[in-house]
């Protein structure tokens, strides 16, 4: 059985940006949010070993380790079962029973990349962006993708943010999609509204020192950006089946590992009816992911081949029709075993969508291949990338 948990800070966090950040070459270390799953994913591990064995040296040697805690979270070279099913940030709701024992969490969710939203409209005009056979203008698609485009004349640009639960309700069902706004302002959470609800950035300043001399060492002057979390904001986590983790405890995230709390929480998923009733009649969905995710092939799964854009994938054929993917991000990392950095590797975005036919299959099928479930693909020089909490997706209609 899985196990959902709340990640609150108690402190500002860091989590920075794949960028090197070394003394004299950069002065500015930026913080990137939400942090990758792996983050969070690898201070998990930590967690599990200081609270059961307490021996890092004794670990890193492969010492002494107790079996059911080498089981969960693997050595140095290998992950264990440990599993990071899926990550998002999240708040808690405010319940009229106080004395409730488990709190209840509201999921927050990254835009999709087919939303966009009318140039300089106050308040904010959002429309989905929908799949067209034929524009009066030349693309440079892969051939057989179908552009994306929007019934009315508008002047479009791309959205940025978070939906809310009820927001991404209203998107995964498809709900007159060609109308126009498609949110309520309260299912945004965009532009000023950020730092006024999930967070703030802070930049502190600080100077290498040089301790033989008891003196500040020369051009070596920087700022590095930390994220102020707002009150009841934090991390939902859903683990597999874990045995060694408590229900509730403190936890270092993050860099200059930064105190949080945790705790065993409710959350309330999305409702698939009107998703799978859509399926049914129209032969279609879209797969929208909430995480980053790997592909060998960079922005195509494998299992889709190139030339007809057909695939199976747990026995559900599809052909992909069109995709809205952002600017892909590096991810990397850093071992903290062998002390030097991870390889830096290209993900696509958390909010990218693939738009997909139904050749074979029905909508249960669909949602048992592709709904909370991980679609991210593992290299050699990055193994098991979906354990770690890469390429969660959903499904919703077209």
């Amino acid at each position: 059985m899985s196990k959902r948990i709340f990640i609150e800070p108690l402190d500002v966090l860091l989590f920075r940006e794949s960028k090197p950040f070394s003394g004299g070459e950069d002065h500015l270390a930026r913080s990137v949010f939400p942090p990758p799953p792996s983050t969070v994913y690898a201070a998990l591990r930590s967690h599990l070993l200081s609270c059961r064995f307490g021996h890092f040296e004794a670990f890193k040697e492969g010492k002494d380790v107790p079996t059911e805690l080498a089981q969960e979270i693997g050595s140095p070279e290998k992950l264990g079962t440990l599993e990071l099913l899926r990550l998002f940030v999240a708040r808690r709701k405010e319940t009229p029973n106080s004395s409730q024992p488990i709190i209840q969490v509201e999921l927050l969710y990254p835009m999709p990349s087919d939303v966009a939203v009318v140039k300089g409209s106050k308040p904010a005009r959002y429309v989905v962006l929908q799949p067209v056979d034929a524009l009066p203008v030349q693309t440079n698609l892969s051939s057989g993708l179908r552009s994306l485009w929007f019934r009315k004349d508008l002047p479009l640009e791309g959205a940025s943010g978070w939906l809310t639960a009820a927001g991404m309700q209203r998107y995964v069902d498809g709900i007159a999609e060609s109308s126009e706004p498609f949110f309520s302002s309260q299912e945004v959470i965009a532009g000023e509204q950020v730092s006024r609800v999930i967070f703030t950035r802070e930049e502190r300043t600080g100077i290498a020192r040089d301790r033989a001399r008891r003196s500040v060492r020369e051009g070596l002057l920087y700022s590095i950006e930390y994220l102020r979390l707002k009150e009841g904001v934090g991390f939902f986590v859903e683990l597999g089946d874990t045995e060694l983790l408590p229900g509730s405890g403190k936890i270092n995230l993050g860099g200059d590992r930064r105190p949080a709390h945790f705790q065993v929480v409710e959350v309330s998923d999305l409702n698939l009816d009107r998703v799978k009733e859509h399926i049914s009649t129209h032969k279609r969905f879209k797969l929208i992911l909430t995480a980053p995710a790997l592909f060998e092939r960079g922005w195509c799964p494998k299992w889709i081949d190139q030339k007809t854009l057909e695939g199976i994938r747990d026995g559900v054929r599809v052909k992909l029709v069109a995709a809205a993917l952002g600017k892909s991000i590096g991810i990397g990392g850093f071992n903290l075993v062998k002390q030097h950095p991870k390889p830096l590797h290209r993900f696509v975005p958390a909010g990218g969508v693939y738009f997909f036919e139904l050749l074979e299959g029905d909508p249960e099928a669909v949602a048992r291949a592709f709904h909370k479930k991980s679609v991210s693909e593992d290299m050699e020089t990055f193994p098991e990338s979906a354990k770690q909490g890469f390429g969660h997706s959903l499904i919703g209609a077209w």
